[in-house]
């Protein structure tokens, strides 16, 4: 296969792009526009870069290349969302992301996950409520993306309770009784001189 020259087979120029860029911002057709602006610029050399860049894998990269070879910008930027229906909003590469990264503990609240889709795929619903909505149709449960040092502090809490005795009443405080040390110990009497005491200060007649 032939090495393409990107910055050549990009017809579109630089300034052109950047206003594209700006314009998709926020939608989910902006990281097809950067890619373009990336290639353009130079900024990437090939797909493989300009995939690390976007965050996206390699063959999503490739695959809206070739949308735009055979048709175009026009095509490329053609939106399909109306045809998939409201809930696929979101690509099938930016739920598999979102998804990983919940799974590595990056993303523990609904409010996190609508803005990871839009900071890194570009994607905007209008209420965090449409993600949690769309996590709920695909039965995506957060409590997977628990914060790591939440789980870590759980999982120390639960090898502490399993290494340690049982605390209860006074031996949680370290004043575990005794046998037989439920009976109070009184100071033993003497008598000394016929006088009885039972302190060591006790005055002993001469």
């Amino acid at each position: 296969m032939p090495k393409i020259h990107y910055p050549q087979a990009i017809e579109q120029d630089l300034q052109e792009l950047q206003d594209l860029e700006k314009r998709h911002r926020y939608t989910h057709l902006f990281q097809r526009v950067r890619m373009l602006r990336l290639l353009k610029a130079g900024s990437c050399s090939n797909l493989g870069e300009a995939a690390r860049a976007l965050g996206y894998s390699w063959r999503q990269c490739q695959r809206w290349f070739a949308t735009y070879r055979e048709g175009g910008l026009q095509e490329l930027l053609k939106s399909r969302v109306g045809e998939r229906g409201r809930q696929e909003l979101v690509t099938h590469e930016a739920f598999e992301d979102l998804e990983e990264a919940m799974k590595k503990g990056e993303i523990a609240t609904v409010g996190q996950a609508h803005e990871f889709l839009r900071e890194r795929h570009g994607i905007e619903y209008s209420h965090p409520d449409g993600v949690g909505q769309l996590l709920r149709r695909r039965k995506v449960k957060l409590k997977t993306g628990r914060p790591r040092h939440e789980k870590a502090n759980r999982e120390e809490q639960e090898a502490f309770k399993k290494t340690s005795p049982t605390p209860s009443g006074e031996a949680a405080r370290g004043f575990a009784p005794t046998a037989g040390s439920h009976r109070r110990s009184w100071p033993s009497t003497k008598r000394v001189s016929g006088l009885s005491t039972g302190t060591a200060d006790a005055t002993v007649p001469k």
